[in-house]
């Protein structure tokens, strides 16, 4: 059978509960609730995995001198589950000190780079912001023409006043170029959805910041599980290949739906979708919207590279016919649609223009009915045009944890 964790301690922690060092790491306690789930057997991969975990937190915490002394799971004597003991040493917390910025780079603008330092003296010590900073600054320098850069944070440490001083070393790196771009996975989706996501191509100079961002925009796409990214030598010592590897899942979606409104009486409703139509990764929807007064049909489809260009390019119709007899002493149709399109002006930054035409249909007008209600007997037409700027700086479309959108 399955041996289950009776109880999880730590030693040595004073600054820290061990409530909240529970949370941290992935193993759990055995407990009722956790009847579906796996994190409460015992797993020696997974407890390496938490040691790694304790030590992310308490330095992003400022416990720069966190280590984890031991790790030990002691079986029970009727062997009916594990005790798991981690001990560590918390050290001393500290604060950023003195953070300075070091290049040889020439035409390196460092007034405008040091705008992409987010660390403030005297706040607490965070190694995750460091590492964010770092890649910051190598997007940053990237923007300015150089392609091979190599981001170094040197630290020091003042042990008597609970300061870590960092100065960012920028220097150029060696000299890489894309070789080759291998994708792998993809049983439905068609090659090129995935690599007109990539913001390199083979002959490229190499650069990470682009290929992290190469790597968000294609999970973006949500048409896949599993996305990972990497890149490994190539032929020469100054190239290298990137691998892609996909997990696809399905992208087809049924919505069905009942219902009663006052106004419309008992309905239906009936939606279709696939966001990634043949694996071309185009769009289409089709609700349909039944009522005893009131009937709705929808159709939408979007092509998101246009020509094969950059351009987001679309249609939507719709059809509408509403009996209001009883409210209005009238019945309407409204009959209409929409062409759209697209483009990216910056990463961060998307506008869309639309069109569109609406024509209203007034019809069985009631002759009780007011003058107001009589004189809109007929058909009129509405032509309609407009745009949206949209400024998106999220670190992910489905699973934000950072950024906004406008």
């Amino acid at each position: 059978e399955l041996t289950e964790i009776k109880n999880i301690a730590f030693i040595g922690n004073s600054k820290i509960s061990d409530r909240k060092l529970q949370s941290v790491i992935q193993t759990k306690e055995t407990a009722w609730y956790r009847y579906f789930s796996a994190t409460d057997t015992y797993d020696p991969d997974r407890l390496t995995f938490d040691r790694e975990l304790l030590r992310r937190h308490y330095l992003a915490g400022g416990y720069a001198d966190f280590r984890v002394v031991s790790a030990v799971a002691e079986l029970s004597p009727d062997k009916s589950g594990f005790y798991i003991t981690f001990t560590v040493e918390e050290g001393e917390r500290y604060k950023f000190g003195k953070v300075d910025i070091s290049t040889a780079l020439r035409d390196l603008n460092e007034t405008e780079i040091r705008k992409h330092v987010k660390i403030t003296e005297n706040d607490w010590y965070d190694a995750d912001l460091v590492q964010d900073t770092v890649s910051a600054l190598a997007d940053a320098a990237g923007s300015f023409g150089y392609a091979f850069v190599d981001v170094r944070p040197r630290v020091k440490r003042l042990r008597d006043k609970k300061l870590i001083n960092i100065v960012f070393n920028i220097q150029e790196g060696p000299r890489v170029f894309v070789e080759r771009i291998n994708i792998t996975g993809n049983v439905r989706t068609q090659d090129k959805v995935i690599r007109r996501e990539f913001r390199l191509i083979e002959g490229d100079a190499f650069s990470t910041a682009k290929l992290r961002r190469s790597r968000q925009r294609i999970r973006n796409l949500g048409f896949f599980e599993k996305v990972e990214v990497a890149n490994v030598p190539g032929t020469t010592p100054d190239s290298t290949v990137v691998n892609v590897e996909v997990q696809e899942k399905s992208t087809g979606e049924i919505s069905l739906g009942a219902g009663f409104s006052s106004s419309s009486g008992v309905l239906g409703d009936l939606t279709l979708r696939e966001r990634n139509l043949i694996g071309k990764g185009q769009d289409i929807k089709l609700r349909l919207s039944l009522g005893q007064r009131e009937q709705q049909i929808d159709l939408s489809f979007t092509e998101p590279y246009f020509l094969t260009r950059n351009l987001s390019a679309g249609f939507d119709i719709f059809l509408n016919t509403r009996n209001l007899q009883r409210e209005s002493s009238f019945d309407r149709e409204r009959l209409g649609g929409k062409l759209r399109i697209g483009y990216r002006i910056n990463e961060a930054l998307t506008q869309n223009w639309f069109v569109g035409g609406r024509e209203d249909t007034v019809t069985d007008i009631d002759g009780g009915a007011s003058l107001a209600i009589q004189e809109q007997e007929g058909s009129a037409v509405t032509i309609s045009v407009g745009h949206g700027l949209y400024y998106d700086v999220r670190n992910s479309r489905f699973n934000t944890s950072r950024g906004y959108l406008l």
